[in-house]
This record gives C-alpha cells, sequence and structure tokens, in this order.
C-alpha cells in the first residue's frame, strides 16, 4: 500500500515537472495610476526602502517579518533583507533611481531572481506611476510554478502599493515654486551691511540700490571683477527690523581699498527656490521655503541668501527676472 502512495505520489511529481515545462517561463506584471501630485512627492516615496513600510503589501502578509537594512537606505545601491516566518527569506536592491524620473529594482525571493521598475511621467497636472515587475524562470519547471502562483499576489501588492503611494503622496503639501535641495559652493565676496524695517518695500529698494551702487563703484575704481551675481544676506529678520547685507561676488584675494573686506559665505547644503517675475512677491517664496522646512522637518544654518539672476538695468521685462532663494540648512 504504501509502495502505491509513494508509486502515485512520484507519478505526480513527475506530470507537475512537465506540465511546468510547458507553462510560461516569463512572468511580466504592470499597474499605472495617476497620482494628483508632483514627482518629486511620488520619487521620494519609492527612493527611500525606509518609506517602504507604509504602503508594502508584503509586510502585511507576514507581520513579524524582520527587516534589515543596509548602511544605505536610499537612492541607487539601498537594499535591505528580509526573513520572516511566512516569506521566508529575500533581498530588495535599489539599482538604479533617476530623481523624480525612476527606481529601478533588483529582487530575490529566496534563490529566486526578479527585476521591477517604478517610473513616473507626466499626466496632465497629474504625475504617472508606473509599477513593473519581471521575472524569468528559464527551464526551470518550479520556477514557472512559482510565477503562476506569484502573478495574483504581484497583482495585489501593486493595487496596495499604489493606492497607497497615491494616498501619501497627495496628502503631503503643495508647494506654488520649484523648490530643491542642493549643496552651496564657498564664495566670497565684499558686502555692505545696513538694519532697517522690513514693512517699507520701497525704502528697502532704495537701499539696495545705493549700497549695490557704491559696491559697484568702488568695484570698478579697484579694477576688481564680479565674479557672479549679486546677492543678499539676511542675518537678522524681525517683523520689526532687518539686518541686510548687500554683496557682490569677488576673488578671495582681491585687492580692495582698506574700508572693505573680502568675506566667505560658507557653502554646504541648502534649500533652493526660484522665483520669477518683479521683487514684490518675493516673500511668498520664503514662505514657502519656511514650509518647506516643517515639513521636511530641517533646521536652518544660516542667513538667507537672495542671489538676482537677472540685472533690472539691463532686462526691463519684470516677467523675465529670475531670483534664487537659498536656505542653509542641517544635514544628518
Amino acid at each position: 500500500m504504501i509502495k502505491k502512495i509513494l508509486f502515485i505520489l512520484a507519478g505526480l511529481i513527475v506530470v507537475l515537472l512537465l506540465i511546468g515545462f510547458v507553462l510560461p517561463g516569463k512572468l511580466e506584471v504592470t499597474k499605472s495610476v495617476s497620482i494628483q501630485a508632483s514627482a518629486s512627492a511620488v520619487f521620494e516615496e519609492i527612493n527611500d526602502l525606509k518609506r517602504w513600510e507604509t504602503w508594502q503589501y508584503w509586510n502585511t502578509l507576514d507581520p513579524e517579518m524582520k527587516i534589515t537594512y543596509a548602511e544605505k537606505t536610499a537612492g541607487t545601491g539601498a537594499s535591505y533583507s528580509w526573513d520572516g516566518p511566512v516569506l521566508e527569506t529575500g533581498t530588495i536592491t535599489l539599482t538604479e533611481t533617476i530623481p523624480d524620473k525612476s527606481v529601478a529594482i533588483a529582487m530575490d525571493f529566496g534563490g529566486n531572481p526578479a527585476t521591477g521598475l517604478y517610473a513616473l511621467e507626466p499626466d496632465g497636472d497629474n504625475t504617472k506611476l508606473n509599477l513593473n515587475f519581471y521575472s524569468d524562470a528559464g527551464m526551470n519547471p518550479i520556477g514557472r510554478w512559482i510565477n503562476v502562483f506569484m502573478k495574483g499576489e504581484i497583482a495585489k501588492s501593486f493595487d496596495y502599493a499604489s493606492e497607497k503611494i497615491k494616498t501619501i503622496a497627495e496628502a503631503k503639501p503643495k508647494f506654488t515654486y520649484a523648490i530643491t535641495e542642493e549643496n552651496l559652493p564657498a564664495i566670497s565676496y565684499v558686502g555692505l551691511m545696513h538694519t532697517m524695517s522690513p514693512k517699507d518695500p520701497v525704502a528697502i529698494s532704495a537701499q539696495m540700490a545705493k549700497m549695490y551702487g557704491e559696491l559697484e563703484t568702488m568695484l570698478k575704481k579697484a579694477k576688481v571683477e564680479v565674479t557672479g551675481y549679486p546677492f543678499a544676506l539676511y542675518p537678522a529678520y524681525t517683523e520689526e527690523s532687518m539686518d541686510m547685507i548687500c554683496a557682490m561676488p569677488v576673488a578671495a584675494d582681491a585687492k580692495l581699498p582698506a574700508k572693505y573686506k573680502v568675506e566667505t559665505l560658507e557653502g554646504g547644503n541648502t534649500i533652493k527656490g526660484i522665483y520669477k517675475g518683479d521683487y514684490n512677491n518675493l516673500m511668498a517664496l520664503h514662505m514657502e521655503l519656511d514650509q518647506y522646512l516643517q515639513y521636511k522637518k530641517l533646521t536652518m544654518n544660516g542667513a538667507p541668501i537672495e542671489v538676482y539672476v537677472t540685472d533690472p538695468m539691463l532686462e526691463k521685462d519684470t516677467t523675465k527676472w529670475i531670483t534664487e532663494i537659498y536656505y542653509p540648512i542641517k544635514k544628518d
């Protein structure tokens, strides 16, 4: 009797293996979702593996699963491994990430490799997130059977992830201006400081014109070349009073009259906003930069910097004026 049972089981195994050879060797699952958020708002969710815990379907299947993160958890090269009673062992690695564009993924489910791609594209005023999973079992019949059972679960995981990411991204604050995190190089400059009320824009413009005029005249007489765009620093600011430094970038070894001194603006991590138009509504960008700081839980590390890319004396069309604003920040 036992021999008969073993013979039947062996026959079933052989049949399953034979069927496995005729099953599709390749498995591809795709899903797309339109999200009412910027590409950057979506990208930061898929580019940081620690954020995956908030939208990853597989975590719900194996609550006791232990995740071990590598030293790098975001961007190209980031990875983690898992070990759980349900999903057993595996690894995920972000093989290539392109900011606000795509995240390519390599996965290994206990010896069964697969790849994935999360890609972003414009969708009118929205952002479309395209999710893709691909595996090729080759001639391995067991791998082909795994693909059969995995297809439905992969589709479920994409449905779950897309809705979670959509909810998270759409709940984020919307920014009118383009804000990025960038490294600002150190700048040598000569400047003049004045303390005044921030409430009178006409007086501020007049004072700035006076100080920049003085600097330009001095540099021309000293035959010192300006090495970049003029900028302003605001080292102290309240509703009643502000310190304003009008500055012109020059070489660190520039020879200036005794009254003037070459200073150095230390470079480092910043958040940067770009403003287009006249200066009447610059404060709107400052307010959004403050909101960005709070949203990202970042800490200021220096005075705000306004860089005047467009010379108003040369370009009369105010709609073409460009101002860059930098907020120095601390980063872990």
